[in-house]
């Protein structure tokens, strides 16, 4: 697998060893060091989240491929000689609901699921990461304050 590579080349994403953080409903009330090691937190387990999207990904086409072959093995297998009209339509029936497609097609249809699921964490991760870079900008060109404790 082509993650493999990666890591032989020392370009492992390791999970992060600190737990994920939720976003107070108030940034505006945390000091700079803590919307500083927020924006840590957050950045790392984006760079985590993103290197499982690219798995998923991976791993989802590796499963479509799997089951368009397994249906193209089997179309060959029963169509033998060219045929036309309900005869086609009969073999695609019979194809769908071998139990090898059936089972790729769950297969597939779950790391989709996964997939899209990660997709959606790591776009909440990235939208937290802008609100706490906004925070620490706005910090910045309104100059240093005393009142954020």
């Amino acid at each position: 697998m082509q993650l493999d590579i990666l890591v032989e080349k020392g370009m492992n994403v390791p999970k992060p060893s600190y737990d994920l953080i939720v976003l107070p409903p108030d940034i505006t009330l945390l000091s700079s060091e803590q919307l500083a090691e927020m924006f840590t937190i957050l950045t790392g387990w984006a760079d985590y989240t993103a290197s499982q999207l690219a798995q998923a990904q991976i791993a989802e086409r590796a499963a479509q491929r799997a089951l368009d072959l397994k249906v193209n093995r089997l179309m060959v297998e029963k169509m033998g000689s060219a045929t036309k009209g309900d005869k086609v339509t009969l073999i695609r029936a019979q194809i769908a609901i071998n139990d090898d497609v059936v089972r790729l097609e769950d297969a597939l249809e779950a790391k989709h699921a996964y997939r899209k699921m990660v997709e959606m964490m790591l776009s909440n991760q990235e939208r937290d990461i802008t609100l706490v870079s906004r925070e620490i900008t706005r910090r910045t060109a309104a100059g240093p304050r005393r009142d954020y404790v």
